[in-house]
């Protein structure tokens, strides 16, 4: 593809690129990277300044692996480098990427919001594909589709990131749309929407879930996280775009006063009695919930095969989108029986042996664990274990909140490593006990959950949150293969065989 039509494309570029030597708009460009080790003959190289590395520093790199144009934020008198002034690099690099791969979903939506983005974007997903159309989900699991045979599977995310890095996103983006997907939700991250990675992408409506404390090491306060999540539905939707959003929230019920006058097509849901999808009543039984929603005045029931009031909202939030977009809404709520949770979210394993159960969840943040203690507190007839750490390199002030919580839900602590990172793993450790000074200490994860499944005994439940879906456990450098729920399964299976044997 020639720069000229590459450019042509999109109006910002065209903008941006006008004063291009004609000698470089008839240059063809057989890729876009920021890193200069990627470049390649016939590519352009985006300097963009990140948090570790600035791609100033490696321009003349990118050239002599073949970039015959950069794109900086500032230029170095030469033909070949183009200064952005006042523009994002990183919009420029989102727009030129989205332009050279083109093609997405037909219907894609956004989801952003604190806790529940990864099981939203998985209902939306089963939801259509129950309708009968082809569709995928994006974000923290990485991509999940259907094969022929109508058996899911993932392909995981290269960066591990919940928004995919701008590289990954349009050529992803682009696959998809070739294989024949015509509806796609997506984790819409508050780095994601904060760094431009998804301003190329063509949404056709976005959810807002809630938000609460969370990546404050980032954004500094809550009202840049806020802001950051605002950009989706301001800067990014297009008009007639379908928007839902949880007004039991407080984040939720300030956007709704602030874009209820765009032109939006806008579903609000939650217990509020002004909620277009109203949640009546849940009611959480030992291993399912009773749903009951009211829309236009009709009464839908439904029976969800999972644990977590948080779930019932989730499973709204994903109903209320799909039937912003147009979906038939009692075929969408008849479907709400058939959906079955995310991995790692609140995934249930029992101990037999002793009728104990373990759940599995993802929760990171102080309202995720709190959300799943009490859900968990609620139907819990024995003891409460709770089994968690907190990651390195992250908010430090979640972690003795997140001690607190634990210690007043459960009968049992134990703190552990999740992902320690360049931290020291004691001092973060420490950090959690300032909140809950009763737990027990086992720093090393696969002794911990060894250790307190062996503490289980008839009725009682473990939470072993944190790390969810996870298959990796990342310590200083190194990246080690971790996974909670196989550490447990084995477990149980381990001491399941001692018993007999016994």
């Amino acid at each position: 593809m020639l720069l000229k039509d590459l450019i042509s494309r999109k109006p910002i570029l065209l903008n941006l690129l006008k004063n291009i030597p004609d000698k470089l708009l008839n240059h063809n460009v057989n890729g876009i990277s920021r890193d200069s080790k990627k470049i390649k003959k016939d590519y352009i190289f985006v300097a963009i300044k990140g948090e570790k590395f600035n791609g100033l520093d490696f321009i003349l790199e990118a050239k002599r692996n073949g970039a015959f144009l950069v794109i900086a934020n500032k230029s170095d008198d030469n033909d070949e480098v183009v200064s952005t002034n006042s523009i994002s690099t990183r919009l420029i690099f989102a727009e030129l990427l989205a332009s050279f791969y083109e093609k997405q979903p037909k219907e894609i939506i956004g989801v952003t919001g604190t806790n529940g983005k990864t099981s939203i974007v998985e209902f939306c997903r089963q939801l259509w594909v129950q309708a009968g159309w082809k569709a995928a989900s994006m974000g923290t699991l990485g991509t999940k589709i259907e094969n022929n045979l109508n058996k899911s599977f993932f392909k995981p995310s290269k960066n591990n990131l919940t928004t995919f890095d701008p590289e990954e996103l349009y050529k992803e983006l682009c696959s998809l749309k070739n294989t024949g997907i015509s509806h796609l939700a997506l984790e819409a991250s508050s780095h994601g929407l904060d760094q431009f990675r998804l301003d190329s992408v063509k949404f056709s409506g976005a959810i807002f879930s809630n938000l609460s404390h969370d990546h404050l090491d980032y954004h500094q306060n809550i009202e840049n996280y806020f802001l950051s999540k605002k950009r989706l539905f301001t800067e990014i939707l297009q008009n007639n775009s379908a928007v839902a959003i949880n007004i039991d929230n407080d984040f939720g019920k300030r956007l709704f006063d602030e874009i209820k006058s765009k032109n939006l097509n806008i579903l609000t849901f939650g217990q509020n009695l002004d909620a277009d999808i109203k949640i009546s009543s849940i009611k959480q039984n030992n291993q399912t919930i009773d749903l009951v929603l009211e829309h236009k005045n009709k009464i839908y029931n439904s029976t969800i095969g999972m644990i977590g009031k948080f779930q019932a909202y989730n499973i709204v939030a994903a109903t209320s989108i799909c039937i912003a977009l147009g979906m038939d809404p009692n075929s969408t709520f008849k479907s709400i029986s058939y959906l079955k949770p995310a991995r790692g979210r609140m995934e249930m394993l029992s101990a037999s042996y002793n009728n104990s159960m373990i759940i599995i969840d993802y929760a990171h943040t102080p309202e995720a664990l709190n959300y799943v203690l009490n859900s968990i507190k609620e139907i819990a007839k024995g003891k409460m274990i709770t089994l968690f750490g907190c990651g390195g390199d992250r908010d430090e002030e979640k972690r003795k909140i997140m001690g607190e919580l634990a210690q007043k839900f459960s009968d049992l602590v134990i703190v552990t490593d999740d992902n320690p990172r360049s931290e020291s793993p004691s001092n973060i450790r420490k950090d959690i006990l300032k909140g809950c000074p009763n737990a027990e200490e086992v720093p090393d994860r696969n002794k911990a959950i060894n250790y307190a499944i062996s503490k289980l005994q008839k009725n009682d439940f473990l939470l072993i949150a944190g790390k969810g879906h996870e298959t990796f456990q990342t310590i200083g450098m190194e990246t080690l293969p971790f996974d909670d729920y196989t550490v447990a399964k084995e477990t149980i299976k381990r001491i399941k065989k001692a018993r007999e044997t016994h």
